[in-house]
């Protein structure tokens, strides 16, 4: 069973699109869903933001046709544009009929996408004839009230039309409103590295994925907690803004924003809103811009008021709707398990992932019955493989969650865990020690994992399209004779790899003269924002990789600029001061960190930011 196979090919879809971007990762997140849920989009910022850019951007994120399928359309609007540059000629054959029709190929009215620069500066007529294309997706041409394929429109703007009442109901049929703002000085110098081209975007999104979609969405519920948060929510809007006649909330926009929430949660893989798609609404529910950050502040205190502490293991993608007591039951698997195997506890799935409790479960993943189906696994212990002097070559497909524990590999005569990783597999939370992860990984996701005593060449052999991040690797490299260090892969064909730290390195007696995250960054679609402690003492420096001091080389730096989650999935071991993973049975191997004490604390988190962690869009 593969993990939501839609959420997977969106995060990749994303992740291509980012390629070369600096802080624009959000504006394409919120762009992508909004298309996706067929609604429309304005971008306010100043000039030279990239605007424009985002929307070239997305539109390779779709499989367009040809001018007669539908593709895409984009214009710059002055005061000085006619209706006949939108939406095309008038048709010199139908006026000798003395009818007035326009020839719309390869105009607005023909295309799936569209975006509109400066789209307030348009002239009445423009604007009179957009109402009817964004709100009910149809062009009247001439005498005739034509269907338009359009499945949504971005448009940028420099100043939002606050106190231009002509443009209200313009400004009314744009969802989603996003700010985009130059690049922040701490990550200006991102913008003096050499452009590099987008490559082709592969897996995009086709006309039978929009469909699908959309049929997946058609079938997500709300469920009563959601109902009663929204409800509050449109209450306190109203009360916050009594004073202010700009901000209001039809009911079209309340049905346009459950529509967007349910594509949220169907991209998610759920069948159910849950809190962070009510979050979401931060973009949706204000008209002027000074009220931006009283709407964001006013959704985050309905939502905190609907949230509760859960156990660590719970699921995201659990119903909101789920009571507390409920849960305190299914934070244990095998209280409740269907167990797939004989001596395996739980059922494989996400909610109920098969338990590896001992070493000799985790060889016998090696048999493809339970190794390469696709099922979900969850370690429940630390698991030592050092004695052992042969291992079996373990093919993966599937999702193995460590929960924070240790695989030890250190003396041994096996140096691989897995032979091969195979596509849309996904290792996380994972903490290996002296072994390497695989041979090979094709399509696959590594992410939150701790790499200690890694060998010199990498912790996986061969890497093809597949994502690495937020990963840590430090300790004394095995390999004595190398002396160039590879943190990830000699080989990252078509990979990303983010947001990874280096902490420090030993090499013994040797010298390392080179160390990398990659040796070929070429190779990589993206290879950004990954730094490395500057004590290492390394002859040819390092490459893929920002020196950071030692001195800031902390959890507030891991936490605000590299984005790790410390909330949930991290800790800072203030002891050995490293990160380190969070498990449920951590705090013993954590007592030096505060956040580890075995007290309730340490063992729930809030569902609200477990949620919203677990949420594609934010």
């Amino acid at each position: 069973m593969k993990q939501h196979p839609m959420q997977q090919k969106i995060e990749s879809v994303l992740s291509q699109l980012n390629h070369g971007l600096v802080e624009r990762e959000h504006i394409l997140k919120t762009a992508l869903l909004t298309l996706l849920a067929g609604e429309n989009l304005v971008l306010i910022g100043p000039p030279g933001t990239g605007k424009s850019l985002v929307a070239r951007r997305l539109t390779k994120a779709f499989a367009l046709g040809g001018e007669q399928e539908g593709g895409y359309f984009e214009y710059l609007l002055t005061k000085f544009s006619t209706p006949e540059e939108i939406f095309g000629p008038l048709s010199i054959t139908e006026l000798k009929a003395n009818r007035f029709r326009r020839n719309t190929v390869g105009y607005l009215p023909m295309v799936r996408f569209a975006f509109l620069d400066e789209i307030f500066k348009a002239s009445s007529s423009i604007l009179n004839a957009l109402l009817t294309i964004l709100n009910e997706r149809k062009y009247h041409n001439g005498s005739q009230a034509e269907d338009v394929p359009l499945q949504g429109l971005i448009a940028a703007s420099n100043e939002l039309p606050n106190d231009q009442d002509e443009l209200a109901a313009l400004y009314d049929r744009f969802l989603v409103r996003c700010f985009v703002d130059y690049v922040r000085p701490e990550n200006r110098e991102k913008l003096f590295e050499t452009p590099r081209p987008l490559p082709t975007v592969r897996g995009v999104l086709d006309a039978a994925d929009l469909a699908a979609i959309h049929d997946a969405a058609h079938a997500v519920t709300v469920p009563p907690t959601i109902v009663e948060a929204m409800q509050c929510l449109w209450a306190q809007h109203q009360e916050s803004f009594k004073e202010d006649r700009r901000e209001y909330l039809s009911d079209r926009r309340l049905k346009k924003v459950l529509q967007l929430m349910r594509v949220s949660a169907a991209t998610n893989g759920r069948k159910e809103v849950n809190l962070s798609d009510v979050f979401l609404l931060k973009d949706c529910l204000w008209n002027h811009a000074n009220n931006a950050p009283k709407l964001h502040n006013l959704i985050l205190s309905v939502l905190k008021g609907f949230s509760y502490p859960v156990p660590k293991t719970h699921n995201p993608a659990h119903p909101a709707s789920a009571k507390p007591a409920t849960l305190a039951t299914s934070a244990n698997p095998s209280a409740r398990s269907n167990n797939k195997f004989k001596d395996f506890k739980g059922s494989g799935t996400a909610h109920d992932p098969i338990l590896i409790e001992t070493l000799a479960q985790l060889v016998d993943l090696d048999r493809p019955e339970i190794g390469q189906q696709g099922y979900f696994f969850r370690q429940t212990a630390d698991l030592d493989c050092s004695k052992l002097n042969t291992w079996l070559p373990i093919t993966l497909k599937g999702h193995y969650h460590g929960d924070g524990h240790v695989i030890r590999g250190e003396n041994a005569e096996i140096f691989t865990l897995f032979a091969s990783i195979e596509a849309d597999s996904h290792i996380t939370n994972l903490e290996l020690h002296g072994i390497r992860l695989a041979d090979h990984v094709k399509e696959a996701r590594i992410v939150n994992c701790i790499f200690k005593d890694p060998w010199i060449d990498g912790m996986v052999n061969q890497m093809t399209n597949s994502l690495i991040e937020r990963c840590y690797f430090a300790g004394s490299l095995l390999d004595e004779l190398g002396i160039h260090f590879v943190a990830v892969t000699p080989e990252p064909k078509g990979c990303t790899i983010r947001h990874c730290a280096l902490g420090r390195l030993e090499s013994g007696r040797y010298t390392i003269h080179n160390c990398s995250i990659t040796p070929q960054p070429n190779l990589a679609q993206c290879v950004e924002n990954n730094v490395s402690i500057d004590v290492n003492k390394i002859n040819g420096g390092v490459t893929g990789v920002k020196l950071i001091d030692a001195a800031l080389f902390k959890q507030r730096y891991f936490e605000n600029t590299l984005g790790w989650d410390f909330d949930t999935v991290w800790i800072w071991d203030s002891q050995n001061d490293q990160p380190a993973l969070r498990s449920m049975g951590s705090a013993a191997r954590h007592a030096s960190s505060p956040k580890a004490s075995p007290d309730k604390k340490a063992n729930t988190t809030d569902l609200l930011v477990q949620q919203i962690h677990a949420n594609i869009w934010l």
